[in-house]
């Protein structure tokens, strides 16, 4: 994992909402209001728990027992989207949990045909898998690994029994300890 920089979560939110500004619809019209950014910028958003492997982001309740609306939305981001070479990822995450807080709840046709108006959507996604990748690699302790072809899936915990079995070439999973270098 390359090294985190200095870049807090107020200057990402700035330069999110600034880019917001300036997508337009076909006929010339802004997407989001000058309303819709006002109700962006007033959202908390804070931190993923440390140990977050394949979240990198996520919308949730300020307060559980009312329903989710924008005016009751936290958005909480991986830790690592901080890093230097995921910065520009970061953006694209916020972005998506910005749809959400704006009332677009699930991952619908509406909500994807919003969510590709961000710049490099398709580098975006392939950025965001080499990031769960990393992550899965750094915490993983187990290593499932096929008898027959040698085919390898990392995993942070064991709960495994031995009857698992390659669905690709239907050889025997086996567990196998991972072990760190000390750092």
């Amino acid at each position: 994992m390359s090294k985190s920089v200095n870049f807090d979560i107020n200057k990402l939110r700035n330069i999110v909402i600034s880019k917001m500004k300036f997508f337009i619809d076909i006929s010339g019209h802004r997407i989001f209001s000058d309303d819709d950014l006002s109700i962006l910028s007033e959202i908390k958003v804070s931190y993923l728990s440390r140990n977050s492997i394949s979240r990198h982001g996520l919308t949730t309740n300020l307060d559980k027992s009312k329903r989710m609306s924008n005016s009751n939305c936290l958005v909480r981001l991986n830790r690592n989207l901080f890093q230097e070479n995921y910065l520009s990822y970061a953006e694209f995450v916020l972005f998506h949990e910005y749809i959400h807080c704006l009332g677009n709840f699930t991952h619908n046709k509406e909500f994807r045909l919003i969510e590709s108006l961000w710049p490099n959507k398709k580098e975006m996604n392939i950025i965001g898998k080499k990031l769960t990748k990393e992550l899965q690699d750094s915490k993983s302790k187990w290593a499932w690994t096929c008898s027959k072809c040698g085919f390898i899936v990392r995993k942070s915990t064991r709960k495994f029994r031995s009857n698992y079995f390659h669905k690709e070439c239907k050889g025997k999973l086996q567990n196998i300890p991972i072990i760190h270098p000390t750092k």
